[in-house]
């Protein structure tokens, strides 16, 4: 199968352009110095960085699916997405993640996986605020591995 790289960018920037408004959204929550409840503010970064990293799982199904024609399905499939996307598969791709983005995607996996896993009232400030400070520069580093790639694709296809 021949990937449909047009349509495929297509849903790559829209799905970057989602993120870009999250991230967006995160610098608005930052500047709202009156609210009052810690709590409400707490779930909204959580709910943030879960959109995050689910945006970005969209991102790598969408490449999976279309270039390497298989996506991971067993128990610990997320894990195995992002392991996927460091790989280099010679034929088809090179990595769609280095090392130091796969690491920092990590995290913010891990965090997703806890807060699905978690009532609000049990959020930490300490488990998120690294995440939250970091999430413009990981969404950068994820957009230039992306633009790499499609670089790569519209070069050999």
């Amino acid at each position: 199968m021949t990937p449909n790289i047009i349509l495929l960018e297509a849903r790559l920037r829209k799905e970057l352009f989602q993120l870009e408004n999250l991230e967006k959204e995160l610098k608005t929550l930052a500047k709202i110095k009156d609210l009052k409840v810690e709590s409400i503010r707490l779930r909204a970064y959580a709910s943030i960085l879960h959109d995050f990293y689910s945006g970005i799982e969209k991102i790598f199904i969408n490449i999976a699916r279309e270039i390497d024609e298989t996506v991971p399905k067993a128990e610990g499939w997320h894990r195995q997405l992002l392991e996927q996307m460091t790989l280099d598969i010679s034929v088809r791709r090179p990595p769609v993640v280095d090392a130091n983005l796969a690491a920092q995607l990590q995290q913010y996996l891990s965090f997703r996986h806890r807060f699905r896993n978690l009532y609000g009232f049990e959020l930490e400030w300490a488990r998120m605020e690294e995440l939250v400070k970091n999430l413009g520069i990981t969404l950068k580093m994820l957009k230039n591995n992306i633009e790499n790639l499609l670089v790569f694709l519209q070069d050999v296809m």
